[in-house]
């Protein structure tokens, strides 16, 4: 799980194209925000330490000791991205030239041998070049990787998070939308198994964010954010990343969901009657972007006069939405209460990571890497 996961703290394009070179300069900030997510979202948070160590920074100059254990297996992980980026990225085709370049100067002699001969045993470079090797990551998660309900979960907001902690419109964006749905579908009192399809549905929602930037610095920048996040191309994305890894009905949701804020977007008819499922989980976004931003809002005297326009522009029926009207208030408190934690952690995370990048930047500068 640390080697499917060792970077998912490389989100911006610039880190990415760093993380991807073979210089030794990078500035390796997506392992601190690795390092923050696995702390405090992933089943894993022992082994963040790991995720914190696994580039060419073996001293131990950030407040977080590391054991020889797992600088160990940080040392390997180290070892096994550095051969991915060299032969797969760089298509360097000579089993020879990577051990002959960098044995000693970058890696110990003992590593070099290890990987020699783990390729002769198990052919990985072989595996990788004719695409094998993903048969039998597939195989292993599936016969060999037995999570509990909760372990998914964690793993799904560290994945979520990864995304959404980048900064403080988008923090709370999917966890509002979640919390939101919860409540509309309790106050609706729908079956827990659609109220559990609808809460995977509005947190999943947006994972196709990962196709558009994040850098957002004022309620413009969220405004002009979300009306990307709205388009095909992010609809797209989310679909293809959830096709043949989610339950289809998730999906549907989320498609119809997409279809119904589209179509509000616009103020054009749908063609058609779209599950209740899926219209809660548009609700829970609509008032999620409102809340992102309006931080202090408890009742928003206009909302229902805004989503009664919206409903009749778009010829829906309005069914739900008066059932709702009635607790909107409450739901709305509900929902914040439920998210302090949340918004407490993000700015735990956030101090957190600002320290660690200061402290990795100085020694950066310190040690020329």
């Amino acid at each position: 799980m640390l080697g499917l996961l060792h970077d998912i703290g490389a989100y911006k394009e610039e880190e990415i194209d760093s993380m991807l070179s073979f210089d030794m300069d990078d500035t390796m900030e997506h392992s601190v925000f690795g390092y923050l997510l696995f702390q405090h979202f992933s089943p894993l948070p022992e082994y963040a330490d790991v995720i914190l160590y696994h580039h060419h920074c073996n001293a131990q100059y950030y407040p977080a000791p590391i054991g020889n254990y797992h600088r160990d297996m940080a040392r390997l992980i180290y070892l096994a991205d550095r051969i991915d980026i060299y032969y797969v990225v760089n298509q360097m085709e000579c089993p020879d030239s990577f051990p002959d370049k960098y044995s000693e100067s970058t890696f110990s002699a003992a590593s070099i041998r290890w990987f020699k001969d783990a390729d002769q045993k198990y052919h990985i470079l072989e595996a990788i070049q004719d695409g094998s090797y993903q048969e039998e990551v597939e195989r292993y998660a599936k016969e060999e990787i037995i999570l509990s309900e909760e372990q998914i979960h964690k793993y799904l907001m560290a994945f979520i998070f990864s995304v959404d902690f980048r900064n403080e419109y988008t923090a709370l964006h999917t966890s509002y939308a979640v919390h939101l749905s919860e409540n509309f579908s309790n106050t609706l009192h729908l079956a827990p198994a659609t109220c559990k399809a609808i809460q995977l549905a509005a947190a999943l929602h947006n994972i196709g964010k990962t196709c558009i930037p994040s850098d957002i610095g004022s309620t413009d920048n969220y405004n002009h954010y979300l009306n990307e996040l709205y388009q095909n191309s992010t609809r797209d994305a989310t679909k293809e990343i959830l096709s043949g890894a989610v339950d289809p009905q998730i999906i549907k949701i989320i498609d119809e969901s997409f279809l119904i804020l589209e179509r509000w977007s616009q103020n054009q008819p749908l063609s058609r009657t779209l599950a209740p499922s899926a219209e809660i989980v548009a609700l829970s976004y609509v008032l999620s972007n409102i809340l992102a931003y309006d931080m202090e809002l408890t009742h928003h005297p206009g909302l229902i006069g805004y989503l009664k326009e919206k409903y009749q522009r778009c010829n829906m029926d309005d069914t739900i939405l008066l059932a709702l009207e009635k607790y909107l208030r409450q739901i709305i408190q509900q929902t914040q209460s439920s998210c302090v934690a949340v918004a407490r952690t993000y700015h735990h995370v956030m101090d957190e990571y600002h320290y660690l990048r200061t402290v990795l930047l100085n020694y950066n500068v310190k040690y020329k890497f």
